[in-house]
């Protein structure tokens, strides 16, 4: 398993340890740490919780697994839930992950159904975006950090669908696990490294570090072609796309640097 999943297994285990001694988190006493309505198991007494940190991949994994505990599905957003509350779980040690992987526009017109916002506004910036890209201002990766980035200036626009990402699902569908708030952390039995963000920190967080890209393949149906594509939501997969360098490109992905 990648760093990430390490530390988010160590990080659920030692919530279990916290909740059976009746400790806090954040000044919340924990008595409940559980995922999918099933409430994770109780570690042995007198357990040595820094031994996890000298446990290969596979005696963490068995333990977890003894106590209940997995990875989090694919398509949740909660890792795992605390007091009733869903948390996304982010390891700073571990490589960022997406914040929206290769989608195409029908992807965005859900996610900004599910956010109350319209997408007419993304759409112009989508444009502004292939028409700075085909000049040659930006590349395909282009950085909120860049006074040129055609999203720079659209923070509040974007927030709610960047939250709804973040918290409540994909394009494709809502999370049967959304999340509540986020717990980052740099070691996952050190409290002093752990921050906790709210929908609106998260995004004020992670703006400054924001990459928007369009890119092909991923994201996009199977041989797209432009001329030939009749297909399921034809009309707005095409809104996005350009034929450009050697293909056609109109998923929107979005990554965060560290």
């Amino acid at each position: 398993m990648n760093v990430g999943e390490r530390d988010e297994l160590i990080f659920k285990i030692y919530m279990t340890y916290k909740r059976d001694y009746g400790e806090a988190l954040f000044g919340e006493i924990i008595d409940s740490v559980s995922f999918d309505g099933e409430e994770f198991g109780s570690l042995p007494e007198g357990f040595d919780l820094r031994s996890m940190l000298r446990m290969d991949d596979f005696a963490l994994d068995r333990l977890a697994s003894s106590l209940g505990i997995n990875k989090a599905p694919t398509g949740a957003k909660a890792d795992v839930y605390i007091n009733g509350e869903g948390v996304s779980l982010k390891s700073l040690a571990a490589a960022p992950a997406a914040l929206v992987n290769h989608t195409a526009r029908p992807g965005f017109e859900f996610a900004c159904a599910n956010a109350n916002t319209s997408i007419d506004l993304l759409d112009d910036i989508v444009e502004d975006y292939w028409d700075k890209r085909i000049q040659g201002i930006i590349t395909e990766d282009t950085r909120i950090s860049d006074i040129n980035c055609p999203f720079r200036n659209y923070k509040e626009y974007l927030r709610p669908i960047l939250e709804y990402f973040l918290f409540e699902g994909t394009g494709s569908k809502l999370s049967d696990f959304p999340a509540d708030y986020i717990i980052e952390f740099n070691n996952p039995l050190n409290e002093s490294t752990y921050r906790l963000l709210t929908k609106e920190d998260a995004v004020n967080d992670v703006w400054p570090k924001l990459i928007f890209s369009l890119r092909s393949k991923k994201g996009m149906p199977r041989d797209y072609n432009l001329n030939t594509y009749r297909g399921k939501n034809a009309a707005s997969i095409a809104r996005w796309v350009r034929y450009h360098s050697g293909d056609y490109r109109g998923a929107l992905h979005i990554r965060a640097t560290k």
